[in-house]
């Protein structure tokens, strides 16, 4: 149904013709009564209308200004995001570092490249080959433990399987020497593939939870030292004679962007105490940064602020060789 219309357009016509009449008619007085004529106008009919013009002047502004706040604020958000990021990148990188000052010799650095989708996370590719020195077999590792094992080498890449892999395994022990076990993925497809399995632990090896389990370098490919997890609890065993643990894993996966590989000569070599000289110099690196953010909130320093990630580096390099001289003749 059509809408009737507002005014009639005669009347319209009408107003047309009074609004051109006027106009014509003010033309034709004097310049004195035109002034005084517009300025009665300006008060009068105008005034309403200039009224709203500045009340939509000023929400245009108003608007325009919030919608430039929210760009900044967004701006700030999004920079803070990848500034933790990076900073928390830079701390992995560092803790890295660390670890290759400890181990000294022996290991191919390596980014690691892996899928997103399920079951993925069991496999990973590595940015290094045989002409680094990556072998099959070859132990790779990150500054918290153990994260998988080389399963093949091109010439400029590899293919690894990480601990999640249902084929993953590795000799394990207590740092006390008194249980030994196999390490294997405890499997599922919920929350407990992201957890080990300590299995054929003997009966009168009992372990707490939170004690440390390491490898103990039988096998011949992982060399002994290298932490694989923490005990979590105890698992209900089917055999009788042996007990299982499950282990919360040292190395989280979806933390990892770089790795070392260890070259075959460097596992015969061995590698015990290098991740606790390498944990103890990141430790010591960390409380030195701390009494400098310290003394840098308290004096206002910018320049303290700037360098107290190269001191830290500096002194974490010197702690970990100051350490491997200490116990190598």
């Amino acid at each position: 149904m059509a809408r009737a219309a507002r005014t009639d357009a005669r009347v319209d016509i009408a107003v047309g013709a009074a609004c051109v009449v006027a106009a014509l008619v003010c033309m034709a007085l004097p310049t004195s009564t035109r002034d005084a004529f517009a300025a009665v106008l300006r008060t009068t009919v105008m005034a309403p209308l200039v009224s709203m013009q500045q009340r939509a002047e000023l929400g245009r502004r108003t608007f325009a200004a919030h919608d430039a706040s929210v760009r900044v604020a967004d701006s700030v958000a999004l920079r803070s995001l990848r500034l933790q990021g990076i900073e928390q990148e830079n701390e992995r990188l560092r803790a890295l570092l660390g670890l290759g000052a400890a181990l000294k010799w022996g290991f191919v650095p390596a980014e690691m490249l892996r899928g997103r989708g399920l079951g993925d996370e069991q496999s990973m590719s590595l940015s290094v080959g045989r002409r680094a020195g990556v072998e099959p077999l070859s132990p790779v590792v990150s500054e918290d433990g153990i994260v998988g094992l080389v399963e093949r080498a091109d010439a400029n890449m590899a293919t690894a399987i990480t601990w999640q892999h249902p084929e993953f395994r590795v000799s394990g022990m207590s740092t006390d020497g008194e249980a030994y076990g196999l390490v294997q993925a405890h499997g599922g497809t919920g929350a407990d593939r992201y957890f080990l399995e300590l299995r054929g632990v003997l009966l009168r090896s009992q372990l707490r939870p939170g004690a440390l389990v390491i490898t103990d370098g039988l096998g011949g490919v992982f060399p002994r030292g290298i932490p694989i997890g923490t005990v979590v609890q105890e698992l209900k065993a089917p055999d009788q004679w042996a007990r299982s643990y499950l282990i919360r894993p040292a190395a989280s996966l979806s933390n990892i962007g770089s790795v070392l590989v260890l070259r075959p000569d460097r596992a015969r070599a061995g590698v015990e105490g290098v991740w606790t000289n390498a944990a103890s110099s990141d430790s010591a690196a960390k409380r030195i940064v701390s009494a400098i953010d310290s003394i840098a909130r308290l004096t206002g320093d910018s320049n303290t602020v700037r360098q107290r990630r190269a001191i830290a580096d500096s002194v974490r390099m010197r702690l970990s060789r100051d350490s491997l001289k200490k116990r190598i003749p």
